[in-house]
């Protein structure tokens, strides 16, 4: 028996003992918090039961009976005998499937609540974050005098809805949930962990739906080499995971410096035409949380 292989996902990070049954029920929620409860046509118990009830009317009652009275030593009486018995089946599966679908019509799909998936998104945060650390410190040099610290500070952890996904066979899903804030499969993440002397970055692309975080960056910035850290609003051209250009009309979280190669490191927190499309509204508090931290932080404010 063929062993199966563990998904690697951010949860896993958060706890090593993270059950392989309780991965698959966290990302078919996620899943169905944005395409509904509601199973589709072909996903419906009922309709394998009527398809097989149609492939043992072909089948069994009309395609067999004949090609076992044109091919075979069979008496007329037993190929009738069979075709009757396929014909019961037929008629049995039919009622069963008939039965199955009133039964699936009359049925209550609650949708998953803002609440859960608030849950399940928090605790794949927390994996994220062990994930960056082990990332931030085996990757920045610098980093070897700060090791205590990197792993005692408290990290700040800014996101976007992206839609470029870690997997690209899972597009980006949207909605806007009760509380009129729009929640998004794939996020562009930001985790910065602030220490006395800089900022040390893991930005990674995180789909919800396969657990997966890829693509990862690794950004030491000290606060002298700090220009500004801003809040604002912008717009660029990008090329969609489709190929397609596009504009962005965005508001971004950015720290900007002209002592690297990259003269901004940032997010988007406020996605203007996913707002425009969709309505809602995007979650900004923690970017202007980390804006009056960081720039106290940098001495920018001084």
């Amino acid at each position: 028996m063929a062993k199966i292989k563990k998904i690697v996902s951010v949860a896993s990070y958060n706890d090593k003992e993270y059950e392989q049954f309780l991965e698959n029920i966290t990302r078919v929620r996620y899943m169905k918090y944005f395409n509904g409860t509601e199973p589709r046509f072909k996903e419906r118990e009922s309709t394998g039961i009527l398809t097989g009830a149609f492939l043992s009317l072909i089948v069994g009652c009309i395609g067999a009976p004949y090609l076992l009275k044109i091919g075979s030593h069979f008496s007329d009486r037993t190929i009738l005998g069979f075709a009757m018995i396929m014909a019961a089946t037929t008629v049995a599966l039919g009622i069963w499937g008939i039965r199955k679908r009133i039964e699936e019509k009359n049925r209550v799909y609650n949708p998953v609540p803002d609440e859960e998936f608030d849950r399940y998104l928090d605790f794949d945060i927390k994996g994220l974050i062990v994930r960056a650390r082990l990332l931030v410190t085996d990757k920045t040099p610098v980093l070897k005098n700060e090791e205590d610290s990197i792993m005692d500070v408290d990290p700040i952890v800014l996101y976007s809805a992206e839609s470029y996904s870690s997997n690209v066979n899972l597009p980006l899903l949207l909605k806007v949930g009760d509380d009129g804030f729009i929640r998004a499969s794939n996020l562009y993440t930001m985790i910065l962990f602030p220490t006395e002397r800089g900022m040390y970055i893991n930005i990674t692309y995180l789909n919800l739906c396969s657990g997966q975080a890829k693509f990862d960056r690794i950004y030491a910035c000290p606060y002298d080499d700090v220009d500004d850290i801003v809040y604002e609003d912008r717009q660029y051209d990008q090329v969609s995971q489709a190929g397609k250009e596009e504009i962005k009309r965005v508001k971004s979280f950015l720290i900007k410096s002209d002592a690297g190669d990259t003269r901004e490191v940032g997010v988007d927190i406020i996605d203007y035409d996913i707002i425009e499309q969709y309505g809602g509204k995007f979650n900004e508090q923690p970017a202007l949380d980390a804006l009056v931290f960081l720039r106290k932080k940098a001495g920018l404010d001084n």
